[in-house]
C-alpha cells in the first residue's frame, strides 16, 4: 500500500536524481520518513539540501552526489576510520560518507547542539531541520551576532565536550555554525574518532578556524591554550 503522500516526493526528485537516488528517497518515503519534499536549501560540490516534511515536522534531506568531485579528498578522511572497511567503487565511497555523517552526529547528539539524524539510507541522509516554515537558519557568517562572546565561548565548549566524547568535528568554521538561538553545528561527514590519524591536525585546524573568525570581533584566544584545554 503506497503512502499518500509519496507523490509530493516523486514531484520534486523526479527527472532531478539519478535512477538510484530517486529509489532510495521513495523508500525512504514508503518507510515514513520522507513525506513531501519542498525545495532546496542549499547546493555544494559533495551535496545538496532540501527541506521536507515528514510526520509534520520538518526535516533536512541531505543528498550526497555520486559524482562528487572531491572524491580523493573523501577517501583522506574515511581511510584510517576504523568504523569503514574498504570500498569497491566510488558509489560505495559515497554510501559510507552519507553513514560516516550519519554516525558522528549520532554520537554527539543530545550533547551538543547540532541537528538530530533521523534516518540514512545509501546517498540519503534525513534529519532535523534547523529553522522554521522553511526557512533555514543562518550560519553565523551571515547573521548579526549580539553577544560573539558568549558564542565563542559554546563553541569552544562544544568542541571540548565532542573531543571528551573521541571525536572531532574535522570541518568547523564560521560556514560551518548555524545562529539559531545560539549556535549550532552543522557538516559533520569530515569528522573524525581520536585515533584517525589526521585527528590532532584537524582539532588544531578547528581551534584555529573559530579564533580567527571571532578575532574579527576584537576577541583574542590562543589557539594552544585552547588545545591544552580541551586535552587535559
Amino acid at each position: 500500500m503506497q503512502r499518500k503522500t509519496e507523490p509530493g516526493v516523486r514531484k520534486i526528485s523526479e527527472g532531478v536524481f539519478d535512477k538510484s537516488t530517486f529509489v532510495t528517497l521513495h523508500k525512504l518515503a514508503m518507510g515514513g520518513y520522507i513525506d513531501e519534499m519542498k525545495g532546496i536549501i542549499s547546493t555544494g560540490k559533495e551535496s545538496n539540501i532540501y527541506h521536507g516534511i515528514a510526520n509534520e515536522r520538518e526535516i533536512a534531506i541531505k543528498i550526497y552526489a555520486i559524482d562528487a568531485s572531491n572524491f580523493k579528498d573523501m577517501e583522506k578522511y574515511i581511510i584510517g576510520d576504523r568504523r569503514f572497511h574498504g570500498w569497491k567503487n566510488r558509489r560505495q565511497l559515497i554510501y559510507a560518507w552519507a553513514q560516516k555523517e550519519f554516525r558522528n552526529l549520532m554520537r554527539v547528539k543530545g550533547k551538543i547542539r547540532c541537528p538530530e539524524p533521523i534516518k540514512v539510507k545509501n546517498n540519503v541522509l534525513v534529519m532535523e531541520f534547523i529553522g522554521k516554515d522553511g526557512n533555514p537558519a543562518p550560519k553565523i557568517k551571515d547573521s548579526t551576532l549580539r553577544n560573539p562572546m558568549d558564542y565563542l565561548n559554546r563553541i569552544v565548549d562544544y568542541i571540548k565536550i565532542m573531543y571528551q566524547n573521541g571525536f572531532i568535528h574535522g570541518d568547523l568554521s564560521e560556514y560551518n555554525i548555524l545562529d539559531w538561538k545560539g549556535p549550532v553545528l552543522i557538516d559533520f561527514s569530515q569528522g573524525v574518532l581520536l585515533d584517525h590519524p589526521l585527528a590532532n591536525e584537524l582539532l588544531e585546524r578547528d581551534i584555529s578556524n573559530i579564533c580567527r573568525y571571532f578575532g574579527k570581533f576584537g576577541l583574542e584566544r590562543d589557539v594552544n591554550e585552547i588545545l591544552m584545554n580541551i586535552k587535559e
